[in-house]
């Protein structure tokens, strides 16, 4: 009987110790959640130039030190947040793309999403897509087009990776030439003229130029010309 009363006295502080872990990795989780977020807000206020750290933490109602325990510097958090919109990004996208199963209609919805991604996050988007792309591997026009211009200690290769997005408006475009649907071709070449327009027009809807009134309407045209003008059989 003593010997039962150890093991299961070692077994309570098992548990125990255990549950304490996988509460302390919780409140881990939670706060560089909540950093991240506050992260987004500053930037979304401040823009990248003057971004503060110091701001950051008061917004989550710790000191910079704390922000340190998480991210090494400025770049750091920034990165950490180009990661989440990214996450985010993509699984939206993703959802965009298995609810279309005509390939011209799912092309269609992928650029409809990007724009609207932008004007909905024009924050983040600069620090995605614009401002900063050593933060993150950005899109490039080709997987062949790797030179030393790309070398990072991030990116060591030089590699320029597609986003999800691409892989998707790339399968899309694949799929609607084995239908016949549009004009055979290079199938990535494709999608990068698609992407350039989509990219501008969301550059210079999140810009003074053009109104956000008057982007939607002009977003629903180019997709509509770029895929029946030029891709059309």
């Amino acid at each position: 009987m003593p010997y039962m009363r150890k093991e299961q006295q070692a077994y309570s502080k098992k548990r125990t110790k255990n549950a304490s872990a996988k509460r302390r990795e919780r409140e881990r989780v939670a706060l560089r959640k909540n950093i991240l977020k506050a992260a987004s807000h500053e930037f979304l206020e401040h823009g990248y130039e003057s971004f503060s750290l110091r701001r950051v933490a008061e917004r989550i109602g710790y000191t910079p030190t704390t922000i340190y325990l998480y991210f090494r510097n400025k770049d750091d958090l920034l990165h950490g947040t180009v990661l989440e919109g990214f996450q985010e990004f993509d699984a939206q996208i993703a959802h965009v793309a298995t609810s279309h199963r005509d390939p011209l209609k799912r092309i269609e919805a992928l650029g409809n999403f990007y724009v609207q991604f932008g004007m909905d996050n024009p924050a983040l988007y600069r620090l995605m897509f614009m401002q900063r792309s050593d933060l993150y591997l950005m899109p490039r026009f080709h997987e062949d087009d790797v030179n030393a211009e790309n070398l990072s200690p991030m990116n060591p290769q030089g590699q320029t990776p597609r986003i999800l997005a691409q892989e998707l408006l790339v399968q899309a475009l694949e799929e609607a030439m084995k239908n016949g649907n549009i004009e055979k071709g290079d199938a990535k070449l494709k999608a990068d003229v698609l992407w350039v327009g989509v990219h501008g027009l969301v550059s210079l809807a999140i810009s003074p130029l053009i109104s956000a009134e008057y982007a939607p309407t002009l977003k629903e045209e180019l997709i509509r010309t770029l895929i029946k003008g030029t891709f059309s059989s």
